[in-house]
C-alpha cells in the first residue's frame, strides 16, 4: 500500500492536485496525442475526448483512488478500478502503455503545478500512480486470460 511518507505528502497536496486535475488532464491528453497520435486509433473514444468526459473520468478516478488509499491504508481499492479494467481490456490496453501515460501525465503535472512539484511531491504521486497502474495491469491480465485473449488483441 501507500508508504507513510507518501501518504502524508498526498494528504497535504490532494486539495491542490484535486483542484488542478482538469487542467492537468487537459494538458496530458493534448501533449500525449500530439506526440502519439496512434493512441487515438481505437483506444480513446473521440466523442468523450471532444466533450471532456475522458478528462473528467481520469481526474475522478485518480482523485478517488488517492483518497481511498488515504482513508483505508490497509486496502488497495481494486473495487474502484473494475470498470476501468474492463474498458481497458475491451479496447486492448497493454502494460507498456502505462509507461507512456506516466510520462505524459507527470509531465502535465509538472507543467501545471510548476515549482510546487518538489521531488518529494513527485515521488509520492508517482507511488499513487504505480499502485493504481499495477492494480489495473493485474486486473487486466486476469480479464485477458479469462477471455482467452492475447493482451492487446481484443475480441
Amino acid at each position: 500500500m501507500l508508504s507513510a511518507e507518501s501518504a502524508a505528502v498526498v494528504r497535504a497536496t490532494l486539495p491542490v492536485v484535486g483542484a488542478s486535475l482538469d487542467a492537468i488532464t487537459e494538458r496530458f491528453y493534448a501533449t500525449m496525442f500530439a506526440d502519439r497520435p496512434e493512441l487515438l486509433d481505437g483506444l480513446f473514444n473521440r466523442g468523450n475526448q471532444a466533450s471532456g468526459e475522458q478528462r473528467k473520468a481520469l481526474a475522478a478516478s485518480v482523485a478517488a483512488f488517492a483518497t481511498t488509499l488515504l482513508d483505508h491504508p490497509d486496502q488497495r481499492p481494486d473495487h474502484l478500478l473494475a470498470r476501468i479494467a474492463h474498458k481497458h481490456t475491451a479496447v486492448g490496453v497493454t502494460d507498456d502503455q502505462y509507461v507512456i501515460v506516466h510520462k505524459y501525465l507527470f509531465g502535465a503535472i509538472a507543467e501545471v503545478l510548476g515549482q510546487a512539484v518538489t521531488p518529494q511531491v513527485a515521488a509520492a504521486w508517482d507511488e499513487v500512480y504505480w499502485l493504481m497502474a499495477g492494480a489495473l495491469i493485474a486486473m487486466e491480465a486476469r480479464l485477458y486470460a479469462e477471455a482467452g485473449a492475447v493482451e492487446g488483441r481484443t475480441w
